[in-house]
């Protein structure tokens, strides 16, 4: 794209009216930096200048100044932006610039802002019409068509009920939308929408900044500790931002915080006042409703933006002006506790607004930093009556003030104020806490000066005075006060963990995930600063809310990698207060109480510590819950009541010290428990030591009522918790002798979360962690060690799983518990990336799935308890683990087949083994059909959970579109695994050799010889083999004829999801997971679509279905940013899977769109993703474009290049203006952007080449009469004249996939200049080729060469990937065209998968990236430059050929073409790679070579560089047959039959050159031919001569296989030499060459095997031997040695010559064999007499004379063949006597014979008695006379018969010049002119 102007905030307003500049909106700008897409290097230059622009960047650092009020300044501003000079208005233009500057001034009054900005937002609009068209109401012809897609059922539609009543009437839709209310309306949401966006776009950008600062602080310190990544562009933003801000200064933090404040203060005030818009007419609903959303949602956006300040740039606490400023505005608005909002999604934003607000009230009062500056010593030395700018701690009347506000919100138990109250009595009571102390212990004096004043005075008690004042507020103690009401009337801890909740990574959390864990962190630091409030269940429950924020096991998994900066549960990992306090209160407490012990542990699971383990700590400081879990110091529970065991200890400490006095046993069979038991001993288990308490143990009673002891008693956590879950087992015979029961339904869930926890933990760390392989083996170990009966743990818990899936299964109702359920499906996928061998074959016979063995029970617990309940974590669990699975399999598919080690069958020995010590198994452990079947029955069910799940009961819609995602993300892989990878290439032993399989011809695999070998007696089958049931399932569910709608209302409703998608900056998340799900589903259709194409199915509902919906997908290229690329390519596979039927015409997009619809996407579509300029994006558009330009989609395509619909063009022209028209079609777009190629991205040049390439071929004079076509066209050959030469840095990979692109380019241009010369020919254009033929100078040089084919690489590749996989090959990893390719690193085979399956491989990745990923890099980076100069050979083919239509009255192009014919032949005779599409490109380019030969030989191309044809041909067949010796492989022949062709044509330029009549040049050509007769003799003696032997015996072992042109090209080849001029000066020698190779026997043989060996009763081999005959015969040394042999006994004794005989011979016999009889006669036998005679002479007269009277029937018909019309009376009357040019000839040829003859005759009366020849020479004679009278002309015309194509093309070509005369007349004329010559000379004598 275009450079973006200077001005880039607001650029030139005629730009922006025309189209040319589309405005930067925040909107797109928050699109760019939310977007998981990082934005390509050549193309953040838009953006990247927008950014950097100094207006932009003064706005992004003070966003609040964005609109400020109106000015007389501003008012001139506006008036010279709209001025005439600067817009210069038109009735054409496409904006009424008087309505724009009327708008902007109502605007500017309304919203009390300058008028430029409003002018600014106004235009906005303007460009966003159509998008807003777009999204406007359904049409009623839309709608139906949408019903008729989804069924038309009322009860069952996926149609929202909205939209099921009639829809809107198209006019009045256009007509309402042009109203001044709509316009004005769409102007305010637009400013209301920039206004929320600049400031979420501002909070991104110092989020970026404060991290670019962090970065380089924590660089600085760490320089050499971390390799140096690459920023995204996003991180250069903050880069940048921060070397701008430390360059200009940037304000204090208090006076961004103030700034801040102000901007939500004036957004509250705004709230209660209203907008006041259209208050005239009485207020607008909608527009207030706009506004109260707006509203709030900038106030958050500035409390976040106050949030980064906090945590980033205030690093010590707020001013006086500051707190004081925050918290007057709470009191202002009551904390923000409650406010009256009708609508459910205005009082989720308020929610929102709650939550930070309280989260910055603790922010501000900032305990971590304010309470450590409290214990600052010097701070108790003088007094508090700092001032406002000082720190709020410093000013008495600030603490007052905040202390009265507090208390205030206490009356009124304000809940949200309750964490601000409960901060701020910590810090009064550090206050307290300080005083005291220094009146107890007095000031040191030897403290250290202060830090913050070093001219303070110090006092005695500096916080006595502010704490009196204080306390003297209430009549009780302030901080008792505010704490209670914080703890009892606002219940904090509740609101603490609500907030929490909030604040994760689940769906409706407020924040991003980072922002979310920060805030988590505040209020871990609120909890760690009370804990004097002690251990109880709120704090703990608070606590863990605060860790985990409530997320759910896959919440954690999806939240990602957070840095430990933001993370709380590294944050209390790191906090031995909170460990202290909380950690080893839950530790010292289990299993007493054991749920907030789990909890917590559960909690802490997913990370551990960032530090080392300190053995010697004195205080308790675990640093993982494996170090927890592995040894647990005290057992704390409730002894029985009649429970003696024991004695007491220590009684003089009095601390209640008991000592056990028998052991315990943890675990008793079940008939024995402490309660019923205790006296009884479990002699009869054999315990763990874990398992039993030992007598003498020390332990403490904490409460004599209840009896509760710890026992300092250390056991494994693990083996424990392990044990507890085997309790659960209904076979189990131990019970929790605490309980006497099994373990709680809640603990076992518990405890299982806990271990999936750890090993996803482990898991993730897999990639970076050699020993986490180690890790889940021990942690697995230590839980299983003390199980029983060999059972280990993932044995246990799989045993649990059946057992609940058996239970459930037979429950119904809402309230059935499946926690357990859900919690070992997150063990079980947890534990697939560490044991897929476990969890294959257990999860094959649980039950939970219907294998055929009468399980499934997935499907009977969803519909009997989530169905009724409306909650579906089991579902959704279930979901992600047959991703998972997916994931699993293909992932390992390569490792699996290479892994012929032996599957490990043992878990407690060998099952879980070191990875140091035994090579990780990562088999499934069945049978690949199991594999599949459970494949297969997941996606049966799951097909029918998305067909029917859109009609079930959901607590939270959410759900329904985590499933939707779930679902369509797994199909959407199956079928991409399953047909995106090539089948392997199996090669048949039968048919390889026969049927070449070009699909597969660029497979670098061994020859078919070789792959015979290697193949067993097993067939290879894909690696995704396993995966085909289920696609095939899948496809057949949605693709078959007969799938009805009930399959894609599920589509069809997250279709309308999309429509319904949220403009919201809050619910990041949420959003997140609603375009997620539409993106998925749109990505899941496209494949579908592109899997039919692929396989070529019929044609299904599917595609019919979408094209009604068309209306609908349309319109969410409008509604999310995100869909945009998904629209395009659904869009792009339906035409083209629509297209692919070739026995019907494909429906119309355009049609089914709509007139209206159809426009403003189109309008949308042709901003090209401005103003982001996406490189991906602008490509797939451009991809998009050019399918509808070869997919039959004719008016679309029309649209496209001309800019009007069908409509639009047939309309009468009128004054009318419509609101949205494609001003510039696309057509031009591409033309203009592509006369600057230079300046343009290769893929985005690529992409438009395309486009052009196909419409110049499907709509050539649309194209060619663009106005911006000439100058196009110029700029394209000027671009291929300055080409670089390829080639120049082969080492370098970038520099290799630049010349892919640049070959890639040239071959379009190549073949966009073909079709110009065509069009221009077709047209009788001319065009000048001179300046053409100039720059086609790299054309000339690569294009005909031999591709760059790396054959050691592939070779090297396929024998190392075969050498490190065995069973595989490279080729398991190739592309299918399921999807497109791009040239580059990822063209052929996928690499991406490959790094999913083999990324921790090292063979793979190498040790300095030399492994096989950089081979396979190189390897497609080669293919793509193979297949790209394929491309462009066969581009300048066409090119050439084009050019050949000139070359008669060029020299320059007979030049150039030479060269290419020569280029050919010398690519041709280069060294090919073996693959077969390299022998194609040979025959390709021979036969190419050939139709250029031809022509220049048809034009008698007089150039030098002709004559060097002939040593250049003769190489090329050398290097071929080398010594001719080997017989010609079957392959070859084709390839042969052309060079003998092209030889033939090289000859004939030297036998024809005697010709000229330039003597200089023939003195050249003599010298030439001089030096060419060596060759000719070669060519003679191996071609010639060989040959025909070669082709004898080819002709008689298999007649039908053989070729009459193969013949009739070695005649034509030694007919050409024998004309070469000198060459009778070597006729003796070549005599001897015929003769020693038999070629006259041969010939003689191959004419008396005719009779057999005709083709379809043709004898054409009779006629082509005796031309060959013919032909030896013209050289008079070979004809005395066939008369000498007896050649005409030999013909006459030949079977076929018996036909002469028999009557019927005749050109215009019935039978092709006896119309070839006459052929051969005339055209062979008499022509051979002729050379005879006049080699021999006399000496063969008489033979002569009675061999032609053996044929009376055949001399009979020749001398009637000229019959007059009235002397002929053999000819039935009304039947017509024809006369032909092989007549003319064979009777010339007899009056030859007759006339010699009677010479010798005549001559040697008495010495020779010559036969007369029964010929009547003087009838023929006088016919002869009588057609060349002049008046028997037309009669002649009349009579003359063309026979054969060659001569019906003469005949019309005369008559298409206007002759009467044609060629072949003229012809038959000169023969009857020479006849009359003879035959006159005859009678004279």
């Amino acid at each position: 794209m275009a450079p973006i102007s200077a001005s880039s905030y607001f650029p030139p307003l005629d730009r922006c009216l025309s189209g040319e500049e589309l405005l930067v909106s925040w909107k797109s700008v928050f699109s760019a930096t939310t977007s998981n897409v990082d934005l390509q290097e050549d193309h953040t230059t838009v953006i990247e200048s927008f950014l950097t622009d100094p207006q932009v960047f003064g706005l992004l650092g003070n966003p609040y100044a964005a609109y400020p009020p109106p000015s007389a300044q501003t008012k001139n501003a506006f008036d010279t932006k709209t001025s005439a000079i600067n817009v210069t208005p038109s009735s054409n233009a496409q904006y009424d610039i008087k309505e724009i500057k009327e708008d902007a001034l109502w605007l500017s009054k309304a919203a009390n802002i300058n008028e430029v900005a409003a002018l600014r937002i106004v235009v906005e609009e303007c460009q966003s019409r159509a998008a807003a068209q777009l999204l406007g109401p359904f049409s009623e012809e839309e709608l139906a068509s949408i019903r008729d897609a989804a069924g038309n059922n009322r009860y069952s539609s996926s149609i929202p009920v909205g939209l099921m009543s009639q829809g809107a009437d198209p006019r009045q839709t256009q007509k309402d939308f042009g109203t001044q209310e709509s316009r004005r309306k769409r102007i305010l949401r637009t400013y209301l929408s920039e206004r929320r966006h600049l400031l979420k776009c501002s909070e991104r950008i110092f989020h970026q900044l404060f991290l670019a600062a962090d970065e380089a602080e924590s660089n600085g310190e760490n320089r050499d500790k971390r390799p140096a990544a690459s920023p995204t562009w996003l991180e250069r933003m903050g880069i940048a931002f921060h070397v701008k801000l430390n360059q200009d200064g940037f304000p204090s933090p208090d006076d961004n915080l103030l700034r801040c404040i102000g901007g939500i203060t004036t957004n509250m005030k705004n709230l209660m006042a209203g907008s006041g818009w259209f208050s005239k007419e009485g207020g607008r609903e909608d527009v207030e409703f706009d506004w109260t959303r707006s509203q709030i949602t900038e106030a958050i956006h500035s409390m976040e933006l106050m949030w980064q300040f906090i945590v980033y740039y205030c690093h010590k606490p707020c001013s006086s002006e500051v707190v004081l400023a925050w918290f007057r505005l709470l009191q202002d608005y009551g904390f923000f506790n409650s406010l009256e909002l009708e609508d459910p999604s205005v009082q989720e934003l308020f929610s929102a607004l709650q939550s930070i607000s309280v989260i910055l009230s603790v922010s501000i009062i900032g305990l971590d930093t304010a309470v450590p500056y409290l214990h600052n010593p010097q701070v108790a030395g003088g007094s508090l009556n700092a001032t406002a700018k000082d720190l709020y701690m410093r000013n008495t009347q600030t603490m007052i003030d905040i202390t009265n506000i507090l208390v205030q919100a206490a009356d009124n138990r304000f809940h949200t104020a309750s964490p601000a109250i409960l901060a701020w009595t910590v810090i009064l009571q550090t206050m307290t806490d300080h005083m005291i102390a220094q009146e107890t212990a007095g000031f040191s004096p030897n403290d250290r000066a202060s830090s913050v004043d070093s001219n303070f005075t110090l006092g005695s008690d500096p916080y006595r005075e502010t704490l009196e004042q204080i306390n003297d507020i209430l009549e009780e103690d302030v901080i008792d006060y505010l704490a209670h009401s914080a703890v009892d009337s606002c219940q904090v801890f509740d609101v603490l963990s609500s907030l929490s909740s909030r604040l994760g990574n689940t769906t409706d959390a407020f924040f991003s995930n980072i922002v979310g864990s920060q805030m988590r962190e505040i209020i871990l630091s609120l909890i760690r600063n009370i804990t004097r409030v002690g251990y109880n269940a709120e704090t703990v429950g608070a606590s863990v809310m605060a860790i985990t924020s409530g997320q759910n096991y896959w919440d954690i998994l999806d939240s990602g990698v957070i840095s430990y900066a933001g993370d709380p549960v590294t944050k209390f990992w790191d906090d031995l207060v909170l460990k202290g306090a909380l950690l080893q209160n839950a530790v010292l407490r289990y299993p007493f109480e054991s749920m907030p012990f789990l909890q917590m542990v559960r909690a802490l699971a997913c990370r551990s510590s960032r530090h080392a383990p300190d053995i010697e700590a004195e205080m308790y400081d675990p640093k993982s819950v494996v170090e927890i879990l592995t040894a647990m110091p005290f057992f704390t529970y409730a002894l029985p009541p009649n429970f003696q065991d024991y004695e007491t200890t220590q009684e003089e400490e009095n601390n209640n010290s008991i000592r056990l006095t028998k052991d315990i046993q943890l675990f008793v069979p079940r008939s024995y428990t402490f309660r019923s038991q205790s006296s009884q001993t479990s002699s009869l288990i054999s315990q763990n030591p874990d398992f039993y308490i030992t007598a003498g143990t020390i332990g403490r009673m904490i409460s004599e009522t209840d009896k509760v002891v710890y026992w300092s008693h250390q056991y494994s956590g693990f083996a424990y918790l392990g044990k507890l879950l085997e309790t659960f087992l209904a076979a189990s015979d131990l019970v929790d002798a605490i309980t006497g029961m099994p373990a709680d339904r809640d603990s076992v869930s518990e405890i299982i979360e806990i271990f999936a926890m750890l090993l996803v933990n482990i898991a993730s760390s897999a990639e970076t962690d050699e020993d986490s392989f180690d890790q889940a083996v021990d942690v697995l170990e230590k839980a299983g060690s003390g199980l029983g009966h060999d059972r280990d743990i993932i044995g246990v818990i799989f045993d649990i799983f059946q057992e609940e899936l058996q239970n459930q299964s037979a429950s119904s109702g809402p309230d059935v518990p499946v926690e357990i359920l859900v919690s070992c499906v997150h063990f079980i996928h947890a534990l697939i990336p560490l044991y897929p061998g476990r969890v294959w074959p257990l999860l094959s016979h649980s039950g939970l799935l219907d294998l055929g063995r009468g399980g499934g029970k997935l499907s009977i617990i969803v519909e009997g308890i989530e169905l009724l309940s409306g909650r579906y974590d089991l579902l959704i669990s279930c979901c992600r683990l047959f991703d998972s699975l997916v994931e699993d399999f293909a992932t390992n598919a390569i490792k699996r087949r290479s892994n012929t080690r032996p599957s490990i069958s043992r878990f407690s020995s060998t099952r879980l083994q070191s990875s140091r010590t035994q090579h990780r198994d990562i088999s499934t452990g069945i049978p690949e059909s199991t594999v599949s079947k459970i494949m297969f029955s997941f996606a049966r069910y799951l097909v029918e959970v998305l067909e029917s799940s859109r009609t079930w009961k959901y607590n939270s819609q959410d759900d329904r579109r985590r499933i939707g995602k779930i679902i369509g993300n797994s199909f959407d892989k199956i079928l991409k695994y399953a047909f995106g990878i090539e089948a392997p290439v199996e090669p048949d032993r039968t048919e390889t050799l026969d049927e070449p399989n070009h699909e597969k011809a660029l497979v670098p695999f061994s020859s078919w010889a070789e792959q015979n070998e290697e193949t067993g007696s097993e067939t290879r089958t894909k690696v995704m083999e396993a995966l085909m049931v289920a696609a095939s399932h899948i496809v057949e569910s949605f693709l078959s004829p007969s799938s009805g709608t009930l399959r894609f209302q599920p589509l069809l409703r997250s279709y309308f999801d999309g429509l319904e998608t949220p403009d919201n900056t809050v619910f990041l998340n949420m959003l997140d997971l609603w375009t997620g799900q539409v993106g998925t589903i749109l990505s899941f259709s496209q494949t579908l679509l592109q899997v039919k194409t692929m396989l070529g199915l019929p044609p299904s509902q599917l595609e019919a279905q979408m094209f009604r919906s068309s209306s609908l997908i349309a319109r969410l290229y409008a509604a999310n940013d995100t869909y945009k690329t998904k629209v395009v390519g659904l869009f792009e596979a339906l035409v083209v899977t629509a297209s692919s039927d070739d026995t019907a015409e494909p429906p119309s997009l355009l049609g089914h769109l709509g007139p209206q619809t159809a426009r403003n996407f189109l309008h949308c579509l042709s901003d090209l993703d401005k103003p982001l300029s996406r490189q991906v994006n602008l490509t797939k558009i451009w991809h998009f474009l050019s399918m509808i330009m070869s997919s039959r989609q004719q008016w679309f395509a029309n649209y496209l290049l001309t800019g009007k619909t069908p409509r639009d063009a047939m309309k009468v022209k009128s004054g009318a203006k419509e609101l949205v028209t494609l001003d510039k079609p696309l057509l031009i777009t591409a033309l203009d952007a592509l006369s600057n190629i230079n300046d343009l991205p290769k893929p985005a040049s690529l992409a438009m080449l395309e486009f052009v390439a196909l419409a110049q071929n499907f709509w050539p004079w649309t194209v060619c009469n663009s106005p911006q076509y000439k100058g196009f066209i110029n700029s394209m050959q000027d671009f291929v004249g300055k080409l670089k030469p390829l080639g120049q840095s082969k080492d370098s990979l970038d520099a290799l996939v630049e010349d892919c692109y640049q070959t890639r380019i040239s071959a379009y241009i190549a073949e966009i200049l073909a079709m110009h010369l065509f069009h221009s020919r077709q047209i009788g254009a001319s065009v000048p080729l001179k300046p053409l033929i100039e720059n086609l100078a790299y054309f000339k040089r690569f294009a005909a060469a031999v591709p760059d084919y790396n054959q050691p690489l592939h070779s090297l590749l396929k024998k190392n990937f075969e050498a490190r996989y065995p069973g595989c090959t490279v080729g398991d990893l190739k592309r299918t065209a399921l999807e497109g390719r791009q040239l580059g690193p990822e063209y052929f085979y996928d690499t991406s998968l490959a790094d999913r399956m083999l990324s921790l491989d090292q063979g793979w990745n190498g040790i300095k990236g030399d492994g096989l990923r950089g081979d396979v890099w190189r390897a497609n980076v080669n293919l793509s430059l193979v297949d790209a100069q394929i491309a462009l050979f066969h581009s300048w083919k066409y090119l050439s050929i084009e050019l050949s239509s000139n070359i008669s009255t060029q020299p320059e192009v007979q030049k150039l073409l030479s060269a290419v014919v020569t280029n050919c032949l010398i690519a041709n005779g280069q060294s090919q790679p073996p693959e077969e599409i390299f022998s194609a490109l040979s025959q390709t380019r021979a036969d190419f070579a050939l139709v250029l030969g031809q022509r220049l030989v048809q034009a008698k191309s007089s150039i030098p560089e002709m004559q060097n044809l002939l040593p250049t041909v003769w190489k090329t067949i050398e290097n071929l047959r080398g010594s001719f010796d080997r017989p010609l492989l079957d392959d070859d022949i084709p390839y042969y039959r052309s060079l003998l062709k092209l030889l033939f044509l090289a000859i004939r330029v030297h036998a024809e050159g005697h010709s000229t009549e330039n003597e200089s040049l023939r003195a050249s050509t003599r010298a030439s031919q001089s030096v060419a007769i060596p060759t000719i003799l070669t060519i003679l003696e191996r071609v010639v001569a060989k040959g025909l032997r070669e082709l004898a015996t080819s002709i008689h072992d298999s007649p039908a296989e053989s070729s009459p042109e193969d013949l009739a090209l070695i005649t034509g080849i030694l007919q050409s030499c024998l004309r070469i001029p000198g060459i009778e000066l070597n006729h003796g020698q070549i005599v001897t060459i015929m003769v020693s190779s038999s070629a006259p026997l041969l010939a003689v043989k191959l004419f008396s095997w005719a009779e057999t060996l005709t083709i379809d009763g043709d004898p054409i081999y009779g006629e082509l031997s005796i031309l060959f005959l013919l032909e030896l015969s013209s050289m008079p040394p070979m004809a005395e040695q066939l008369a000498v042999s007896g050649i005409l006994s030999q013909i006459y004794s030949a079977s076929i010559t018996l036909y002469f005989r028999r009557p019927g011979v005749s050109p215009f016999a019935e039978s092709a064999g006896l119309q070839r009889c006459y052929s051969i006669w005339a055209r062979g036998i008499l022509p051979l007499l002729l050379n005879l005679l006049d080699a021999v002479q006399s000496s063969i007269a008489i033979e002569v004379a009675q061999f032609l009277n053996q044929f009376p029937l055949m001399l009979a018909q020749s001398e009637q063949a000229f019959d007059a019309p009235e002397t002929d009376r053999i000819i039935p009357k009304g039947q017509t006597k024809y006369i032909t040019a092989t007549i003319s000839s064979e009777v010339h040829s007899m009056s030859l014979l007759v006339y010699i003859l009677t010479g010798f005759r005549e001559a040697l009366v008495s010495t020779m008695d010559i036969p007369d020849v029964k010929w009547d020479a003087a009838g023929v004679l006088e016919n002869v006379l009588f057609w060349l009278q002049p008046s028997s002309s037309t009669l002649l015309r009349n009579r003359i018969l063309p026979m054969g194509e060659r001569e019906v093309e003469l005949v019309q070509k005369a008559k298409s010049a206007g002759k009467s005369v044609s060629t072949l007349e003229m012809k038959i004329v000169a023969e009857l002119k020479g006849i009359r010559d003879v035959l006159g000379s005859v009678d004279s004598s």
